[in-house]
Formats: structure tokens, sequence, C-alpha cells
């Protein structure tokens, strides 16, 4: 089961978009709330280090991701949308016809889904405010798609980055930078976990979806940085206390 403090939190800070309709502040809840995860599964693997045995991962699940609400095709920006999202948190993502599936921790997929609807609606929104055809405009949301799945990386990341720094501040020795680096081997054994389901359902690697028009992929792309995705540091924890 997920960890509830953790979602709570990381629906906190996503909703701040919904109060302030702004484009920064809700990408970079968006981002502060990936960090927020990343140190989360550093720090509970830091709990259960043992010299005894290695703490032992959440078996993977298979659950529905994106229904096809109507849809009789793939939505390709929504694909590559959670793509994104799923690998940044340890998850895998495929198609059963118009309907995406996901294949994670049920943590992971709990968290995995709360961002995905989020930055659906965000990217949406962004959209509406756009002019061009529905080719042009499906060009614009793979552009922003590509973005944000990279900053969403960055975050992830940001995030070790940090806790080795921290660790390395702390005094501790290298016990501290043995716990950060068992956490990063127990996310890297979820993946592996995950990519064993995949293998096993014979999941083959997608093919690239053709754009149409460059300049408005090359736009969304533009439009996709100034959601500042990378920047969800500026919030921080601090951030939650702010949100009723």
């Amino acid at each position: 089961m997920a960890d509830e403090n953790l979602l709570d939190k990381v629906k906190k800070l996503l909703r701040l978009a919904e109060r302030t309709n702004s484009e920064g502040e809700a990408a970079a809840a968006a981002a502060a709330a990936q960090k927020l995860i990343e140190r989360h599964k550093l720090d509970v693997a830091a709990l259960d280090l043992s010299e005894a045995h290695e703490a032992p991962v959440e078996a993977p699940e298979k659950a529905t991701l994106d229904g096809a609400e109507g849809r009789r095709n793939k939505c390709a920006w929504r694909g590559s949308l959670a793509s994104g999202i799923a690998r940044a948190n340890a998850c895998r993502v495929y198609w059963t016809g118009p309907r995406l599936q996901i294949v994670g921790a049920p943590s992971d997929v709990a968290t995995v889904r709360y961002m995905y609807a989020y930055l659906v609606r965000e990217i949406d929104r962004l959209a509406e405010t756009k002019s061009g055809g529905k080719a042009w405009l499906h060009a614009w949301r793979m552009g922003a798609v590509a973005t944000v799945s990279q900053r969403l990386r960055e975050a992830r990341e940001e995030a070790r980055r940090e806790a080795r720094a921290e660790a390395q501040a702390s005094g501790a020795g290298g016990a501290a930078i043995v716990r950060v680096n068992a956490g990063i081997a127990r996310i890297e054994r979820a993946e592996s976990a995950v990519e064993a389901v995949m293998a096993a359902m014979k999941m083959r690697k997608g093919s690239t979806t053709k754009v149409r028009s460059w300049g408005a992929y090359e736009q969304g792309r533009a439009d996709g940085a100034t959601i500042r995705i990378a920047a969800g540091a500026a919030l921080g924890a601090g951030a939650v206390g702010r949100i009723r």
C-alpha cells in the first residue's frame, strides 16, 4: 500500500495548480513532488538497511493507468507522458487497445497515477491557450511532454545528488553514504523487478510517433520549459505548510 502521508503531501503540492492557476507554480509543485517522492524512497531504504539482509522491494502489480474515455485509438502524447512519469518512478507502461496500463510497486503506481492526472490537466490547460489545427496541437503536446519528462528525470537525479551531498556533510562518515547508495540500489531492484514482469509479458519497445510540425514541437518544448519543473525545489517541504 502507498505511504498515505507521502501521497497526501504529494496531493497538497499538486493542488497548488488549482488554487493559483499559475503555470510556473503548478509545475514547480510537480517537480517538488517528484523530489519528495525520491527522497522518501531513499529515507525508507535507510531505515530498512540491515547488515543481515537486503531490504525487500514491493512486488510489482499490473493496473489501468488511463481508461479509454471514449477514445477508439491510442493517444500518443498521453502515452509518452505516462512513460516519462513512470520511468522517473520505477514503473513502466504499455497499451491495451486505447487504454494505458502500468506495471510497478503499488506505492509507485499510486504516485504515478496522481502525477499523471495532474500533468494531463496542466498540458490540456496550456493547449487551450494555443491556436492551431489538430496536427499542430498534437506536435505541440509532444514537445511539451518531451520537456516535462526531461525535467522529471532531472528532479529525480537532483534528489539523489542532494541526498549524497547531505550524507557527506553529515559527519556520519561512510555509513551515511552507504545508506544513500543502499536506497538507490533498492530503487534499481524495484525497476529490475518491473522489467522482469514486462519481459515475461513479451512487451516490446513502442515505435516512435511521427511529428508533422516540427515548429509546433519546438514551441511545445519551449513552453514546457516555462513550466520550470526542474526548479521545483523552490517550493520544497515548506510549501506543504502553506497549503490548507
